[in-house]
């Protein structure tokens, strides 16, 4: 498997979240075929610029999860 250059991997995280509105890391890097690591770090840069926002939640199982979606912009 080739890697990805970074801005990739985000354009595509930016593609899935506008398509399913929220998604978590696991679902991210399962959907985008990718180390969870990786989009865990695309996910936090894209916090820092502005463009997503996270929520923590909690799944059926107890599981402690982080959700990741687009921030809307201001117009």
């Amino acid at each position: 498997m080739s890697r990805r250059p970074i801005t990739q991997i985000i354009s595509e995280i930016k593609k899935l979240l506008e398509k399913h509105k929220e998604m978590s890391v696991r679902s991210i890097a399962k959907e985008i075929r990718s180390q969870w690591r990786t989009i865990d770090k695309a996910l936090e840069t894209m916090k820092e610029l502005g463009f997503v926002k996270e929520r923590e939640s909690v799944n059926k199982t107890g599981v402690k999860e982080r959700l990741f979606s687009l921030v809307k912009k201001k117009n």
